[in-house]
């Protein structure tokens, strides 16, 4: 285990400095200006402190400052989005599926792994402990995004509210399912576009992630009935008419599971060309818990 003893006087007055600016992603620039040091010893000296574990070259000239308990809890999540956008410089990118879902207040649940898409193969990676999985998308698909203030300092480029929610249901084994995609879908119901969903649904044209959503706002909808009728009627109602018939447009063709994380089960439902194998009232309870 690291502990203070095994940092010189000039490592110890470094990380202590950027400490108390903030920083715990820096570059060789800013490293200098703390230790006085040439470019060439202050490189010196964070080749030292990566070696002895107590940074992480992220990427040529820049740094990464590890917490002493390195791993899941230590680093924020703020910062390993911004860790992020850090490594992929300059390639595009937006953080996406369940990491998305967590920075748009889509999900109660921790997300251990950052899930980063962009437009070519990239392999996975470790850093102090947290898994970085960059997941390929062609240009037919790359798009739908904003920055977002992740830090006070730091924006990162983040799938807007409607692109997570159809990227999630394009992939739902990357956002950890259908029954979180509906929690994530009914917290932020008042928020959702559903004339813009419909549209990215059109454009992409995935006919399983569609007949999905088609299903999942229809199940919803009879969920945001029965509160009106409790006297509610300031909820914002889910599945607009007009978006269940633009999604139904999709159905025809082979049928696709509801949740292809889950066993090839259950019954067929030809209205939305998808074999249910998850219980619709398994998913109401669901988003009460």
């Amino acid at each position: 285990m690291k502990t203070a003893k095994t940092l010189g006087p000039s490592s110890a007055e470094l990380l202590l400095r950027l400490s108390g600016e903030g920083k715990t992603i820096f570059s060789i620039a800013d490293a200098c200006a703390i230790t006085g040091q040439s470019y060439a010893a202050t490189a010196a000296l964070l080749s030292q402190m990566v070696r002895k574990g107590w940074l992480v070259r992220l990427v040529p000239g820049r740094y990464l400052i590890v917490p002493l308990e390195a791993g899941l809890e230590s680093v924020p999540m703020t910062d390993r989005y911004v860790i992020a956008r850090q490594v992929l410089a300059p390639l595009p990118y937006y953080i996406s599926y369940a990491s998305a879902m967590e920075i748009h207040q889509m999900t109660t649940q921790p997300v251990n792994t950052v899930y980063v898409t962009v437009p070519r193969q990239r392999a996975s990676r470790l850093i102090a402990g947290v898994w970085y999985r960059f997941i390929y998308a062609s240009q037919r698909s790359f798009w739908g995004w904003e920055d977002v203030w992740v830090t006070d300092q730091d924006q990162v480029r983040v799938s807007d509210l409607e692109k997570t929610v159809l990227d999630c249901a394009t992939r739902p084994d990357l956002c950890g399912g259908i029954t979180e995609l509906a929690k994530g879908i009914w917290l932020r119901k008042s928020d959702l576009n559903e004339e813009r969903l419909v549209s990215y649904v059109q454009r992409l044209g995935h006919r399983a992630a569609a007949r999905r959503l088609g299903f999942l706002l229809e199940t919803l909808h009879t969920v945001d009935t029965e509160i009106t009728r409790e006297g509610s009627p300031d909820i914002a109602a889910l599945g607009r008419p007009e978006t269940i018939s633009a999604l139904l447009a999709f159905t025809g063709g082979s049928y696709a599971l509801l949740d292809p994380t889950l066993p090839d089960q259950g019954p067929y439902r030809a209205r939305w060309g998808l074999r249910i194998n998850l219980d619709p009232e398994e998913l109401k309870t669901i988003i009460w818990t």
